[in-house]
């Protein structure tokens, strides 16, 4: 039997009449008359070779295939009423959906806790996956639906995606505490004689250091490079280096060991963290309740 064929709209009927049990109860939920409702039993009962309902002495009873029926129809009329008909309400409590968020390694170790901690509270049965990638790889991830939500300093991104401003991100330098240079009021020259720990990420910032450095005929050449922020803790507390990297970073580093911030001696522009998203999933309810929950944690309106 080919779908195209089928009424689709005789699946209700069945139900409700499987429900019920009753011809006029039945035409009155689904406000038919009854010799509606008993000319589209009869059409059920040719298109399924089955009588699927018979008059006793005890009313209506479901045949045999009637009762095998009854739950399949009732499932698939549920699944067409929340997955296709549905206004696209999310209910956090209820939710088991799963979002995968993409976060660099600054965002993982700053950002994430924070994420988790108030999702698991508002929607403890949502389940989360964090991916870090690459910035060319982010859009088609966005597009394809691998990743929900992408948060952070990607400057690069086209702006075929919908973005919204969470904060901006100043830069500091970070040493251990005992470290020759803790506490001072660096000049240029200092900074730039200064062991260095260089981590260049997407925002570019390590190149405007290098060009502002330029300008005055300075750079830095004890310079150590290192793919991740999250590598610094170590070799800073081994040694003399000193990093430049961002302060929320920084104000994490400082709560679990003995580092000291420190106010850099040249200007720097601050890296704008964004949360980007595809138009694809724009108004998705539960893509909606994610950007309001980051946006009610990190945004400057936060507390």
């Amino acid at each position: 039997m080919e779908i195209r064929s089928v009424d689709l709209n005789l699946l209700p009927v069945l139900d409700a009449l499987l429900r019920h049990r009753s011809v006029s109860v039945a035409a009155r939920e689904l406000d038919m008359s009854q010799s509606a409702l008993s000319s589209a039993l009869a059409r059920l009962r040719a298109l399924l070779g089955d009588e699927l309902l018979v008059r006793t002495g005890r009313g209506m009873l479901p045949t045999a295939r009637g009762s095998e029926l009854a739950a399949p129809v009732a499932a698939i009329l549920a699944q067409v009423r929340d997955q296709v008909l549905s206004t696209g309400g999310f209910v956090p409590a209820q939710a088991t959906r799963r979002f995968t968020l993409c976060l660099s390694d600054v965002g993982s170790y700053v950002l994430w806790p924070r994420i988790v901690q108030t999702v698991r509270a508002q929607a403890p049965r949502v389940r989360l996956r964090l991916r870090t990638l690459a910035q060319p790889a982010i859009p088609p991830a966005l597009e394809s639906a691998e990743v929900d939500l992408a948060v952070g300093a990607y400057p690069g991104l086209p702006g075929s995606l919908f973005q919204r401003r969470l904060f901006d991100r100043q830069y500091v330098g970070l040493v251990r505490a005992g470290h020759p240079l803790a506490g001072q009021r660096l000049t240029l020259r200092q900074f730039a004689a200064a062991s260095h720990v260089v981590v260049r990420m997407s925002s570019g910032i390590q190149e405007r250091i290098d060009e502002a450095l330029g300008r005055q005929g300075l750079a830095r050449e004890d310079v150590l490079e290192m793919p991740s922020y999250l590598m610094l803790p170590p070799l800073l507390l081994a040694g003399d280096a000193f990093a430049v990297i961002p302060g929320q970073l920084a104000d994490a580093f400082c709560q679990h060991g003995p580092f000291v911030p420190m106010v850099l001696p040249l200007a720097l522009p601050a890296s704008t963290i964004r949360q980007h998203w595809h138009r694809r999933f724009h108004e998705d309810a539960g893509n909606v309740w994610l950007r309001d929950t980051i946006a009610g944690l990190f945004g400057d309106a936060a507390p």
